[in-house]
């Protein structure tokens, strides 16, 4: 009766929903096996798989987060098998279509399957699967760049059109995000100075490095952000989208500088902080990425979108769908508007939640490091390729969200509005 109350929706939305709550409820999965509780279980019921080593004394926080990326680990091929599997699919009559848009139960029955199979490889499999874990991170972190800047322009220019009209409301809107954005950034800039550059007997050289680095970045994105000449070739380009940048790079910085290997992270314990942010920020790029499928869009480009409109977005629906291919699903009317080619590329879709997978295995272990002793079993720390992942991912956005501003002057040819 809900179902039938429902309005109808479209293959293409339904799909792809499913698809982020399936990613969502696998995240949580992953994030119950750090609960105490039952990181002690496993701590004592899996010798067969291997020996950990535990610094810290606290073992079975090491075995919970081997737990972490043995779920994610089998997320991550799950989705990363449906990436291969749609590989040049191009309407909903390929016969793979019905396991796209079907054949729920069967697939988590495999999901489900996958991860308890998960409990039974050996530890010292997952030395090597850290390194894929990173590498896809940082991939997916670029992803999230592109998204970001997509995100920061799409914001800036519906607010802005709706300022020009009259709206005194969105002019206020504007000018109060970009205030508290910078303000934001500011704050976070102070604290990591007072934090994370001042320890007892160290200089902490790197740390202010990183620091002072992220603050000139964020005075050049401010500064050509304003720029007279890019403000005439583009008219939209202001201080809303550099203030989201800055505070995404501002974040990567506190997260890199707060989980270092050294003293001057002030911890070498865990912290939720930086993992709850992150983990939101993950699951905001995914519901975006799922949402945003317009083709001249920043993930249009990548290849989210194969419409030829260029305006074609995931919350549309078709109007042209002849009824003799809508379904009904429990009383809702499901139409199939991918019959005629699909709006996104599948194998792309699967590959961002594939990657994402391995990035919130990093996330929930706390940008973990395995290595592997023939001694001692896995020795769980953290090391400095994590950490120069993130740095080198916020440079790569502040890069990113440059290169949109001086497109239009370098390459004044083209047309970027």
């Amino acid at each position: 009766l809900c179902c039938r109350s429902c309005p109808s929706c479209t293959h293409s939305t339904s799909t792809r929903m499913v698809y982020a709550v399936l990613f969502l409820i696998t995240t949580i999965v992953a994030w119950v096996m750090l609960d105490p509780e039952i990181s002690n279980r496993l701590a004592n019921s899996h010798p067969d798989v291997g020996k950990v080593t535990c610094d810290s004394g606290n073992c079975a926080y090491e075995w919970a987060r081997l737990a972490v990326y043995r779920v994610m680990f089998a997320t991550g091929i799950f989705f990363a098998a449906l990436a291969l599997i749609m590989v040049r699919v191009q309407n909903s009559r390929d016969c793979r279509a019905g396991l796209q848009n079907g054949m729920w139960g069967t697939k988590i029955l495999v999901l489900a399957g996958t991860m308890v199979g998960a409990f039974f490889i050996d530890n010292t499999f997952f030395t090597g699967w850290g390194w894929v874990g990173l590498v896809g991170a940082f991939f997916f972190m670029v992803i999230q760049l592109i998204l970001l800047v997509d995100f920061a322009h799409s914001w800036n220019e519906s607010w802005l059109g709706k300022a020009e009209d009259g709206s005194k409301c969105y002019s206020f809107g504007l000018v109060a995000s970009a205030v508290l954005l910078y303000l934001a950034s500011a704050i976070g800039t102070i604290l990591m100075f007072v934090y994370y550059t001042r320890t007892e007997g160290e200089s902490c050289t790197l740390n202010k490095f990183f620091i002072d680095f992220n603050l000139a970045l964020a005075i050049l994105c401010t500064v050509f952000a304003l720029h007279p000449r890019i403000r005439e070739a583009l008219p939209s380009s202001g201080l809303l989208q550099s203030g989201v940048v800055i505070i995404y790079t501002t974040y990567l910085t506190w997260s890199s500088v707060s989980d270092s290997p050294d003293v001057c992270s002030g911890s070498n314990g865990s912290s939720t902080a930086p993992v709850v942010l992150g983990a939101i920020m993950t699951f905001v790029c995914v519901g975006y990425s799922a949402l945003r499928t317009s083709s001249a869009s920043q993930m249009g480009k990548l290849g989210m979108s194969t419409a030829d409109d260029s305006s074609a977005n995931l919350l549309d629906e078709a109007d042209d769908i002849d009824d003799a291919d809508d379904e009904e699903a429990g009383g809702q009317r499901v139409v199939d508007n991918e019959k005629h080619g699909v709006l996104y590329s599948w194998t792309f879709f699967h590959l961002v939640f594939a990657l994402a997978s391995l990035y919130m295995m990093m996330i929930l272990t706390d940008w973990a490091v395995l290595k592997s002793s023939s001694d001692t079993g896995i020795n769980i720390e953290r090391g400095w390729p994590a950490v120069w992942v993130r740095m080198v991912s916020s440079w790569l956005v502040v890069l990113m969200y440059l290169w949109t501003l001086v497109a239009p002057l370098v390459l004044s040819d083209r047309n970027f509005s």
